[in-house]
């Protein structure tokens, strides 16, 4: 094991067993000259780490040097030999560094441990022996509350389905005879392809399209056995451990698949964000990673979810790696253009918003990182995936100001900070107020006119939006990581993403004294076809929720000619601060 320990200027450095030079033979003395470094392996970074060397009667010296004096004391340490060969302790920093390194050694090793024990209970599963606290495992009825996604609801579903969803069913296994012809005949750029992923992908034949749409099979057959390798690698060396356990047991728990505690799918989730951190180290793990994965692996086996996944965060159509890596960069790039398409097209709603202090990173942060999931219901967040899987970043942005089209009457009668998060991130979600064929309908003209606005593409991302260190190529954590000790100190990338907050603050300080009062803003509106079954218009997930105040009828598009000031930042107040900060 590599080791590094600064106390009092003094660097102990211990024999590296992935150095060039390294010579594991019995009975031999080495010899560490002291030099300064912060990482012992910098000669290997990416090779796999090699076997630990053997303990054998060897004898290592290494020359402790201090800054503050001259002196150079020989400390010999005896492996496996005799305590009396070891000569007294003569220097009290040299004390305090061996104290330092046992210290070391065993945060080291109770990291291993707890690690190995964390991967057990997920080992063992559903296995009797694997003992669960009782908090751990929801209880409630079953019967007559889940859905059909598997999502269970407060209150019981209806005991017959009405004539509406019979017929929606009756539609639906039609259309999957089309589509298993369509994925025996594959071909991406057919137009017939798009029109029929934007009607929605029959529920039944989402495994399928899926691994289409993002090439699983193939990377499969291209990478085999590679998931076993990093899942493998996984066991002996992720430092994400802890946080990937936490947050697979809060995912999704009011789903059948996800409920118990150590279920096959809980266990698989775990596998696959473990892997993940191990194949991209660059990424690691980040918190909306578990969402991404919980999803895909409610249609997909675990090794297929791992590619999946990998395939959302570096193909450039969704570039997701740029939303979870340190600074969240792409974050950034999406939250300036919703902005500016606010500021030009919806003025009113956009001055509203300021005037309430609601920043967009306070509605918006699962529209962008989990694709919508867990803010709109989940039939409606699986046809906006159908699409986004298609088209691409294009989607996020363009629904998301769909969204606030739809409702933005409702809105606008909000009078507070606190109601209109509410309205958006927990009511939405319960009750979106339309079918989801209407919002689709309107996603779809919704990116008519932003193409014709030339705002339907956000700016190009930047180089460090994609992963810059190869995939799959095992790197060893450092010490400080490996014990899970958090640093003092904001990155660079931190410092920059608080000042940006405060200048874009003051901005929008002048901006909403600057300009005039939205209230007497013009707009013209666009009004969408209505099918006159107005019913079906305002009908919610599975006929089980009422319908929302939003206006079924007609949309409005501010069309104001507005000079949006550039900035370079990103938007208002200190809570994004802290929901960057924290999400790292």
């Amino acid at each position: 094991m590599n080791s590094t320990v600064y106390t009092n200027s003094v660097t102990i450095i211990s024999s590296n067993s992935n150095s060039h030079n390294h010579n594991n033979s019995a009975n031999s003395t080495n010899i560490n000259n002291i030099t300064i470094t912060n990482n012992s392996n910098v000669n290997n970074t990416n090779s796999l780490p090699a076997s630990p060397p053997v303990a054998t009667n060897h004898t290592t010296t290494t020359h402790i040097t201090t800054t503050n004096s001259s002196e150079t004391t020989a400390l010999t340490a005896t492996a496996g030999g005799d305590a009396a060969n070891v000569p007294p302790m003569t220097n009290n920093v040299s004390n305090k560094s061996i104290a330092a390194l046992d210290d070391q050694e065993a945060l080291l090793q109770r990291a291993a441990d707890e690690r190995e024990a964390i991967f057990n209970r997920y080992t063992l599963g559903l296995d009797p022996k694997n003992v669960v606290d009782p908090w751990e495992n929801p209880t409630f009825e079953l019967y007559h509350i889940t859905d059909k996604y598997g999502f269970m609801h407060d209150s019981r579903l209806p005991d017959t389905r009405d004539s509406q969803e019979l017929q929606r069913t009756k539609i639906e296994l039609e259309r999957d005879k089309k589509w298993v012809k369509m994925i025996a005949n594959w071909n991406p750029n057919n137009e017939k392809l798009r029109r029929r992923i934007f009607k929605g992908i029959p529920d039944r034949m989402r495994w399928p399209a899926w691994k289409k749409l993002l090439n699983v099979d193939e990377l499969i057959a291209a990478n085999p056995d590679k998931y076993a390798s990093m899942l493998a690698l996984a066991r002996k060396y992720s430092t994400e451990v802890r946080q990937i356990d936490s947050d697979v047991n809060r995912q999704f728990r009011d789903n059948v698949a996800y409920r118990q505690r150590y279920s096959v799918k809980q266990c698989s989730l775990f596998n696959v964000l473990n892997a993940y951190s191990i194949y991209n180290p660059e990424l690691g793990y980040c918190q909306g990673m578990a969402c991404l994965a919980g999803v895909l692996l409610l249609f997909m086996q675990e090794e297929e979810a791992f590619w999946a996944l990998n395939q959302l965060i570096i193909d450039r159509k969704y570039a997701m790696h740029g939303l979870f890596i340190e600074g969240f960069p792409k974050l950034t790039r999406l939250l300036e253009h919703h902005d500016r398409i606010l500021s030009k097209r919806m003025r009113k709603l956009h001055q509203h918003f300021m005037k309430h202090n609601v920043d967009a990173i306070l509605y918006s942060i699962k529209w962008f990182f989990v694709i919508f999931v867990e803010r709109i219901p989940y039939s409606l967040a699986l046809r906006v995936w159908d699409i986004y899987l298609l088209e691409g970043e294009t989607i996020v942005t363009a629904m998301a100001v769909t969204i606030l089209y739809l409702h933005k009457h409702e809105l606008l009668r909000l009078k507070d900070m606190d109601s209109i998060i509410e309205y958006l991130q927990v009511k939405l979600h319960k009750n979106f107020g339309y079918s989801d064929d209407y919002v689709i309908e309107a996603l779809e003209r919704m990116l008519k006119k932003l193409k014709e606005w030339k705002l339907d593409v956000a700016p190009p991302p930047k180089a460090n939006e994609f992963p810059v260190r190869p995939l799959g190529q095992f790197v060893e954590a450092d010490i400080e990581k490996k014990i899970g000790r958090r640093r003092s100190e904001y990155t660079d990338n931190e410092k920059q993403v608080i000042t940006d907050v405060i200048l874009r603050s003051e901005q929008n300080a002048v901006e909403v004294q600057s300009t005039m009062s939205y209230e007497t803003s013009e707009c013209a509106t666009v009004t969408l076809n209505v099918p006159e079954d107005s019913h079906s218009i305002r009908s919610s997930l599975a006929g089980t929720s009422v319908a929302s105040h939003g206006s079924s009828e007609t949309f409005s598009l501010e069309d104001n000619n507005i000079h949006l000031k550039t900035a370079n930042a990103l938007q208002n107040t200190p809570q994004r601060e802290i929901l960057l900060l924290s999400s790292t």
